[in-house]
């Protein structure tokens, strides 16, 4: 892990670099937040970095992606066939990240990476944020059978019935329309992770928390965190102060931080 935490420690500076030329703001998010703050560093059994972007960073980084030159490589829907996440990865050319369920189903560039995560603002009324889960909830649904059905270890024949059905919609059509979902509010008292988990309350957070960043020691580093980031952590993590192991998002990942994933495939 100590050779995993390094190239993606490598993924950090290079990401950093471009967001200070081109100045975007992000800051740490999820674990990486939580290890900052507790453990000035990684959390002990973790398995990557987590960075939060408001939308707007967000979009126009977007449009950089030429800024990261090989080894780098900025991955979303829109650059590269087969990959469905809600977010954007930056990946490592020359190492492997390939997570269990995705083992030999799918050809996207599968390098070790750091998740960049969009904050979209949340609806201050509670019947109109339920309205928009549902809306994302049923964007979500097509995705997933627009993309990963056949071929996908999940599949089952329902969906796989449902896979053809659907593949004619192109799948960045619907990924378009679920990101203007996303961007329907602004300026509202709360942002979340609408595009990666819509539906919880975890990740529903005051958008006063990111009102402005403190750089932060990690591992030997820097890293921008939220001012807010007692907030944050408290309302995802409760007593965020005491060490407790959960399951990762990534549990189960095949990491080679020496050899290419494309040899794997073949």
């Amino acid at each position: 892990m100590n050779e995993v935490w390094a190239a993606q420690l490598r993924l950090l500076a290079a990401f950093d670099e471009v967001c200070r030329r081109r100045g975007l703001t992000y800051f740490a998010g999820g674990g990486t937040l939580l290890g900052a703050v507790r453990h000035g560093g990684y959390i002990p059994w973790d398995d990557d970095i987590d960075l939060f972007m408001f939308r707007k960073d967000y979009d126009r980084l977007l449009t950089l992606s030429a800024d990261f030159a090989a080894p780098f490589f900025l991955q979303t829907a829109y650059n590269d066939v087969g990959y469905s996440r809600g977010h954007a990865q930056l990946r490592l050319d020359g190492t492997t990240a390939i997570l269990a369920g995705e083992r030999g189903h799918y050809r996207f560039h599968q390098g070790i990476f750091i998740d960049v995560f969009p904050l979209d603002f949340v609806p201050d009324d509670p019947t109109e944020q339920t309205a928009q889960r549902r809306r994302l909830a049923r964007f979500n649904k097509w995705l997933a059978a627009t993309v990963r059905y056949p071929g996908s270890p999940h599949k089952t024949p329902l969906k796989t019935a449902l896979h053809h059905l659907l593949s004619p919609l192109s799948y960045r059509w619907i990924y378009r329309k679920m990101e203007q979902e996303c961007r329907r509010f602004s300026n509202t008292k709360r942002v979340a992770l609408l595009s990666f988990d819509p539906q919880s309350d975890r990740w529903v957070m005051p958008a006063t928390a990111f009102a402005g960043a403190v750089w932060w020691p990690f591992e030997r580093t820097r890293i921008p965190i939220p001012v807010g980031f007692d907030t944050i952590l408290t309302t995802a993590y409760g007593d965020y102060l005491t060490p407790r192991q959960e399951p990762t998002y990534h549990e189960g990942v095949f990491f080679d931080p020496h050899r290419d994933w494309r040899e794997y495939m073949k």
